[in-house]
């Protein structure tokens, strides 16, 4: 059973992109369309094959390279290099990473408390005020302050039960927002982060995570109801024919995509207009108007501009771009991803474990949509250069110790490379 668990641990960090892809479809959207004798069953097989072709050409590729050093004896440098711990201080990682947890936490429930970005706002097409706005940026700090916990736990700044209790505080938080907007796509997404992030850095034994989606299955349908309730109690109109289950059925959204074929400009940001949205402060240029491809694609289907409606991730890139550039946008992730190499200690490397966090939490997450995504990562890696700015100049330490077996033939070094790095 051990050596079951950790083939399949490392066959899920040598493909770590198209793990993240895959688990949807196959235990989501698929069973889902098969279920319900869904006709476009095959278009979204179509849809994750092709983003797959993506991920699967970089992280082949990076395997084979591996495989091929390995067989040829030669060592793979991270082997001569010092554990990542002892690079960092870890109490000061520690603070840096409840400080962000805080900040986080009060920065989107007083966004959401003062009317930004709730469903009944959107629908009045009402702006959000100045303070609202100052604190967006800081309301994706949720995610960058998951990655810091789990990096102060494996480097030693936290304990097991302190990291789960601040990561209980995020969570707390997503719900109160949640039920402020009375929108549940933020605090369903984060706990997708949550459960992804805790299987790739064994955050948690495996049990638990199981464990976890088990009780969040059972709590959906009241979720729901709860949701609908208070969406009422705000004057705003909801479909009581469309039940907790049928919320579900993301495959349907996916099939819908096919009616229209690939190649749609509906208006959406090109590649330099999401390097405009996401590394241009909106206080340097505010003429700019807002971005939402799902407000431009539920206006394209027939609907309101203030409502959004996606395909979900690969099939609206599909939808917009073709499949060409489904693959390259795939492919371009795991390349990302991939150099955040090597898996065997991600969890004591603050700065990779964020950046890996941001790709799950973005362009990676099940629900979100490109260019959307892309934009977002850009803002909040802007946002959060002060979080590594304080990282480096306080958190590190200034004299790394020299790894124990510099100076050794690589014949007598321990390779500590696991099969994942």
């Amino acid at each position: 059973m051990n050596a079951t668990r950790s083939l399949g641990l490392r066959v899920a960090l040598r493909f770590p992109t198209t793990l993240v892809i895959s688990v949807p479809h196959v235990l989501v959207f698929l069973p889902l369309a098969i279920w319900n004798d869904n006709p476009g069953t095959d278009f979204i097989v179509q849809m994750w094959g092709i983003a797959v072709a993506g991920t699967l050409v970089v992280e082949a590729s990076v395997a084979l390279v591996i495989a091929a050093e390995r067989r040829s004896g030669r060592v793979a440098p991270t082997a001569s290099t010092p554990d990542p711990s002892t690079r960092w201080e870890p109490q000061r990682v520690a603070t840096v990473a409840r400080t962000v947890t805080i900040i986080s936490v009060v920065a989107n429930l007083t966004s959401a408390l003062l009317g930004a970005s709730t469903l009944r706002s959107q629908v009045d097409a009402v702006l959000p005020s100045g303070a609202a706005s100052i604190l967006t940026p800081f309301a994706s700090w949720a995610q960058v302050a998951l990655a810091l916990l789990v990096a102060a736990r494996f480097l030693g700044g936290l304990s097991q039960v302190a990291v789960l209790r601040w990561i209980g505080v995020l969570l707390l938080a997503q719900i109160a927002v949640a039920s402020i907007l009375t929108i549940t796509a933020r605090a369903v997404s984060f706990l997708v982060l949550l459960v992804v992030l805790a299987f790739l850095t064994n955050l948690v034994p495996r049990a638990w995570i199981a464990g976890g989606i088990g009780v969040l299955a059972v709590l959906w349908p009241t979720v729901y109801a709860v949701r609908n309730q208070l969406r009422t109690a705000h004057g705003i109109d909801v479909d009581a024919d469309v039940s907790a289950s049928d919320r579900l059925r993301f495959d349907e959204q996916i099939v819908r995509a096919a009616q229209y074929g690939p190649g749609h400009d509906l208006g959406q940001p090109g590649l330099w207009d999401s390097l405009r949205y996401g590394l241009v402060p909106r206080v340097l240029d505010p003429g700019r108007a807002g971005v939402s491809s799902g407000n431009l694609i539920n206006e394209y289907l027939g609907g309101v501009d203030f409502s959004a409606y996606t395909f979900l991730p690969v099939a609206t890139a599909w939808f917009f771009w073709g499949t060409f550039t489904v693959v390259l946008l795939y492919a371009a992730c795991a390349a990302a991803v991939m150099a955040l190499r090597p898996w065997r200690a991600i969890a004591r490397r603050p700065y990779a474990v964020v950046l890996l966090t941001l790709m799950l939490g973005g362009p990676l997450a099940w629900f979100s949509t490109p260019p959307d995504t892309t934009i977002a990562l850009l803002q909040t890696l802007v946002t959060t250069l002060p979080v590594f700015l304080v990282l480096h100049l306080w958190a590190r330490r200034s004299e790394p110790p020299v790894p124990r077996d510099v100076g050794r033939p690589s014949s007598e070094r321990t390779d500590v490379v696991a099969a994942a790095s």
